[in-house]
């Protein structure tokens, strides 16, 4: 007898949907379509399609298998008597093609020989044989049972090697009275199905060369089981007995989006895992860049002392991270609408998975509405997740985005408020005039990137109210909203003036931010007295106004500071943020005067380094003198004796940066590497 070898499982059922009428949002489009028809026919292990409605499930079904075909066995359980009839992989290629080209390349075995029998004197088992038929390629014998164990033998008897120890596997499909489909290549000469015995069957085998080939490339015929279902379930765990990972591609067609929960949780916990370890590449390298700037004495990203409260905006969630859905109707599937009847007349949401599982993650699967399922997670801290898959679900999504927005609870608020923008739906319209005054800031910063793609006039006295936010960044995120609409805006100037006599620096930056943005131009002592704010966009602003030239973006320290004499850049000396001080080191370099000297002087012992260092820099560009910022003795001491009849030598050599691995160190008062013996000092 011909020693028993592994067959071949495949367990996949139902998913249940309800109806909805809504589109979808969210897809892509590559822009030169080519269909990979390997990645989606060839490569899967395991590939079906799912349509659920009514109580009534169509499982279309079709598998790849590389090996002896007659040692090929397909065990297919089921919830209810299934009815078993050829499919089309017509129905797969039409999928693929539309879901590659909508959604983007994305989203065990045992074999067998012998026939479906119980032997020539084998006492009947308590396993039914309810059909056995021939469908297109295969034998079919569908089978119920309440004895996992008779089960187990009736596998073993007609040669579908089922491991002994793992029979709780069956148990667990028997215990729910599922019926088991039964299935393999059909061998016979005639083409038909017989029952024989094993030693019948072993001398009757005929190689089936072309199915052989189409089971190996997954393109045999599927397998199209229908049957009643009251619920969404893929039995996978039951596929972990082959000891092997399986690819498992679904298409899903439903009046309703679904999602399997568990999977849904995976890519959830895998995204903020994702999130986190870019966020914490991403701060490295602004460390890293912060480092190599004020080396350069680039001193932008010293910290400003405006910078008062910070905004904890959650990650975006880019379009090729969500669950891909698309409606669709038969005008879009016109192949497997001739399949699957019930395509006809009405809307379908069609979605596609690919999963791959090792035996030890194989569970049974759970599919559920994806609607409640989602708004279920927008309480989580990583329910960003979850909004973003619900604003592309349209209208029916939005619904529940709104919703929330409603509730009390923070955290999902908050999630709701990170895709705003992503909402086109008119309702919202009606709620941000009170997203707008909304207690917490991350959720008005949300609110006002919305109004930009949902404005009407009546947002333009809240938005104004909100220049006086006490988060910069809502204060900033304002003025742009707001000069995008100037006519309406215009009648506010007079208010805006206002706003620069106010007793709150921020308010008053915030006005005149406003006035340049409307380019309102303002006298040069109202500009000059910005120079007292710890505001480096305002005094960026100011420095772009008084050249009398448009704000390109850049920042501010690269403007040469021309026209802005000494005593003008005192208060910038002064100031609090020491990018301010560093914009008025670079005038009095800029003016080049005895009074520039004697102004530098100060600022040897500010108390940030990269000022004393630029300090110490700008000194020796003005004098020809040589000493260190770390001297200020010394240059006190040389302009104490030489000040009266000192005349200005520029060298701008002296201001060129030195070498990084040197710099660092200094300016950030490390322990500093020796510098080469002949390093320029």
């Amino acid at each position: 007898m011909k020693a028993l070898t592994p067959v071949f499982l495949v367990w996949l059922i139902a998913l249940l949907l309800a109806p909805t009428n809504a589109t979808a949002d969210g897809m892509f489009v590559v822009p030169k379509f080519v269909w990979d028809k390997h990645k989606d026919i060839n490569e899967p292990t395991q590939k079906a399609i799912l349509v659920y409605d009514a109580g009534r499930e169509d499982l279309i079904l079709q598998v790849k298998y590389e090996g002896p075909v007659d040692e090929f066995g397909w065990l297919i359980p089921v919830p209810n008597l299934p009815t078993i009839r050829k499919g089309s992989m017509n129905c797969f290629y039409e999928l693929s093609q539309y879901t590659q080209r909508n959604f983007g390349q994305q989203a065990g075995e045992i074999p067998m020989a012998g026939s479906l029998g119980r032997g020539d004197n084998e006492k009947p088992e308590p396993v039914k044989v309810i059909e056995v038929k021939t469908v297109g390629a295969y034998q079919i014998a569908v089978l119920s049972t309440q004895d996992s164990g008779a089960l187990a033998k009736w596998l073993e008897v007609n040669r579908f090697y089922f491991p002994t120890n793992k029979t709780d596997a069956l148990d667990a499909y028997v215990k729910q009275q599922w019926y088991f489909v039964a299935a393999r290549i059909d061998l016979s000469a005639s083409g038909g199905f017989r029952l024989l015995s094993p030693r019948q069957a072993q001398n009757e085998l005929i190689p089936n060369y072309s199915a052989h080939l189409k089971l190996a490339n997954g393109e045999l015929n599927p397998l199209q089981i229908s049957f009643a279902s009251d619920r969404c379930v893929f039995p996978l765990k039951i596929s972990s007995v082959n000891g092997q990972p399986s690819e498992v591609q679904v298409y899903v067609l439903s009046p309703e989006p679904l999602l399997e929960k568990s999977m849904f949780e995976e890519k959830q916990e895998e995204l903020v895992r994702s999130d986190q370890e870019r966020e914490s590449k991403l701060e490295q390298s602004r460390r890293n860049l912060q480092a190599l700037r004020v080396q350069m004495l680039e001193a932008s990203l010293l910290p400003s002392a405006e910078a008062g409260k910070q905004l904890n905006s959650p990650p975006e969630v880019p379009a090729w991270d969500l669950l891909p859905y698309d409606a669709v109707t038969e005008k879009e599937l016109p192949q497997c609408s001739k399949v699957i009847y019930r395509l006809k007349g009405k809307t379908w949401w069609l979605t596609k998975q690919t999963w791959t599982f090792q035996p030890t993650q194989m569970h049974d699967l759970e599919f559920q509405p994806a609607i409640p399922a989602l708004v279920g997670k927008l309480k989580g801290t990583a329910g960003y997740f979850a909004a973003a898959n619900l604003a592309s679900l349209g209208t029916n999504g939005a619904t529940a985005l709104l919703s929330a927005l409603d509730g009390t609870n923070s955290v999902a608020r908050l999630n709701v408020a990170s895709v705003l923008e992503r909402i086109n739906d008119p309702r919202l319209s009606g709620q941000l005039d009170r997203l707008l005054a909304d207690p917490q800031p991350e959720v008005r910063a949300q609110a006002i990137s919305a109004v930009m793609n949902h404005w009407n006039s009546g947002f333009t006295k809240e938005l104004v109210g909100l220049l006086r936010d006490p988060y910069r960044e809502i204060r900033h995120q304002t003025v742009l909203a707001l000069e995008r609409h100037r006519s309406e805006v215009s009648p506010y100037i007079p208010v805006f003036r206002q706003m620069l006599k106010d007793t709150n620096a921020a308010v008053r930056a915030s006005g005149m931010e406003m006035l340049y943005q409307l380019q309102v131009p303002l006298p040069r002592e109202q500009l000059l007295q910005f120079f007292k704010l710890p505001d480096r966009e305002a005094i960026s602003l100011v420095l772009a106004q008084l050249r009398n030239k448009n704000n390109s973006g850049m920042p501010a320290f690269i403007n040469d500071g021309t026209g802005i004499s000494d005593n003008e850049a005192i208060p910038l000396l002064r100031n609090a943020d020491p990018l301010a001080r560093l914009i008025g080191l670079k005038i009095l370099y800029k003016n080049a005067e005895k009074q520039s000297v004697e102004l530098a002087m100060l600022l040897l012992k500010d108390p940030e380094p990269a000022v004393r260092l630029r300090a110490a820099r700008t000194l020796r560009a003005l004098t020809g003198q040589h000493f260190t910022d770390k001297q200020a003795d010394q240059w006190q001491k040389w302009w104490m004796a030489n000040k009266t009849s000192f005349v200005v030598q520029v060298d701008p050599e002296e201001l060129v940066p030195q070498p990084p691995d040197y710099r660092i160190d200094e300016i950030t008062d490390r322990p500093r590497a020796t510098p080469p013996e002949n390093f320029p000092r």
